[in-house]
């Protein structure tokens, strides 16, 4: 029998939990604990595991573990998991055994796909991203990183979503569409067009109601 790969959940809040919960289910992990830099988590265990720390923890853990990102700010996951590959650690990425994730699809590392999420043939999912419980990503849709779908929200065939961007919990972007980097569609709206890079699109239809500037 294969061994299973020594895992760590960085995040100890309710995000790091549902990942944890998820790679001790999927049994395709050794889940050890959690690394949160938050003084306040530290010591505080769920079902059995610890939060051991944060970098000075990092530093100690075996050389075969690898780390998967229970943060779920679209900026604080980028820059976590940005600097955790500079300290040399892999990324873990985490399916939950309820979801379904056809052939051709292509996960990039770090992401988290959840319960009851469907991921269609020949989609595309870059790195650090969150696919929530019930959430559809339609065939051959294409996800940049760091893209956040919420639960039950759907993209349909062929949609993409630009890096860092946010779809609320219930949204839905009609196939073939595009929701650009950092942007945010509000949660039950629906995109019956195209929405620019770092705006927040709301209602049915959604419309723009604000941008924000791209450094931001």
């Amino acid at each position: 029998m294969t061994s299973r790969v020594p895992l760590y959940v960085w995040g100890a809040g309710g995000h790091g939990k549902v990942v944890a919960d998820a790679a001790l289910l999927s049994r395709r992990f050794a889940v050890q604990g959690f690394l949160d830099d938050d003084p306040r988590h530290r010591g505080r265990r769920w079902e059995g595991l610890t939060v051991l720390g944060g970098l000075e923890a990092l530093a100690a853990l075996e050389e075969a573990a690898i780390v998967a990102l229970g943060v779920g700010s679209n900026r604080a996951r980028a820059e976590l998991a940005e600097r955790l590959l500079a300290l040399g650690r892999d990324l873990a990425t985490v399916v939950h055994p309820a979801a379904v994730v056809a052939k051709g699809v292509r996960l990039g590392e770090g992401t988290y796909v959840g319960p009851l999420a469907v991921v269609g043939v020949d989609a595309e999912v870059g790195r650090g991203c969150i696919l929530n419980t019930g959430a559809v990503v339609e065939h051959d849709c294409r996800l940049g990183d760091w893209v956040h779908v919420s639960p039950r929200a759907a993209l349909g065939g062929g949609a993409s979503v630009g890096r860092g961007a946010h779809v609320g919990i219930g949204g839905a972007i009609l196939p073939g569409l595009s929701l650009g980097p950092w942007a945010t569609l509000g949660a039950g709206a629906v995109m019956v067009r195209s929405v620019p890079g770092s705006s927040t699109a709301v209602g049915v239809p959604a419309r723009v109601r604000e941008t924000v500037e791209s450094g931001r």
